[in-house]
């Protein structure tokens, strides 16, 4: 017969050291790492921007080519993500947590990544709350939770502290310029729709379910047009008379830095 103590000791030796830890990313699908990722690969410069927003940059062996990152990352490998991915290349970094764009990165490399057995976090916030989800999401594959929590408090705080200092007034019809020629805009599944609200802005093509899309300049000319959100201030555009208001980078990235975009657009108001 097994003593009380002695059982104890066996069951502590034979439970795993720790806990696997599980989320769902934003497509619903299971993301399963038996002990917090400590080899991160980004194939998003947002995805790259939720790691430093949790403090752990330290665990990232390569990310998301892009100009804009910090000089702490200067010393991180890049790998390309507007081609093909350098699979090689990505499979020598060892990664034991890979975070990927669902509609940024080729749908090829994504199903190669697939077979990889390597555990992937498909990134595709549709609203700002899911930026916010997923950095406690990515907390806890760290192994950073109360970081993650804290980060998505921030990031919610940011968002509502953004605009305080804006004057009150009635939405403003306005086209978020995504290219210029030929002209792309957003429709209503996008996330930017929150932006523009929060900043006094209405987007005139929220009847279009759509998420980005490509529209014809005759539409753009019948819709009532006041202003025009764009970061190619000095593209012509068939629109006469309308305000331009500058976006920033960081409206381009479904992260946390969307709070210094928001914010950029709101002292324009």
């Amino acid at each position: 017969m097994i003593s009380l103590p002695r059982l104890l000791l066996l069951l502590a030796l034979a439970a795993p050291a720790q806990a696997d830890v599980r989320v769902k990313d934003d497509l619903g699908r299971d993301v399963r790492l038996a002990a917090p990722a400590t080899r991160i690969v980004t194939l998003a410069p947002h995805a790259t921007e939720m790691i430093l927003a949790l403090g752990a940059e330290t665990k990232l062996v390569a990310v998301a080519r892009f100009f804009g990152y910090p000089s702490s990352l200067d010393h991180i490998p890049r790998i390309n993500t507007l081609g093909s991915l350098d699979r090689e290349y990505l499979l020598d970094m060892n990664p034991d947590l890979v975070i990927a764009w669902s509609s940024g990165n080729r749908p090829a490399d994504l199903q190669w990544l697939a077979r990889t057995g390597i555990p992937v976090f498909m990134s595709e916030p549709t609203s700002l709350a899911d930026v916010a989800i997923s950095l406690e999401k990515l907390g806890r594959l760290t192994g950073r939770t109360a970081a993650g929590k804290k980060a998505a408090r921030a990031f919610i705080q940011g968002l509502d502290s953004a605009c305080a200092a804006r004057q009150a007034a009635a939405h403003v019809p306005a086209y978020f310029e995504i290219w210029a020629n030929p002209p792309m805009t957003i429709g209503a599944n996008h996330w930017l729709n929150e932006i523009l609200e929060r900043a006094g802005l209405h987007n005139v093509f929220t009847d279009v379910p759509r998420g980005v899309f490509t529209v014809n300049p005759e539409s753009l000319m019948a819709r009532d047009i006041q202003a025009i959100v764009t970061s190619q201030s000095d593209a012509p555009r068939p629109i006469k008379g309308a305000r331009i208001l500058k976006a920033s980078p960081e409206l381009g990235r479904p992260g946390p830095l969307l709070t210094t975009g928001l914010k950029t657009l709101c002292a324009q108001m």
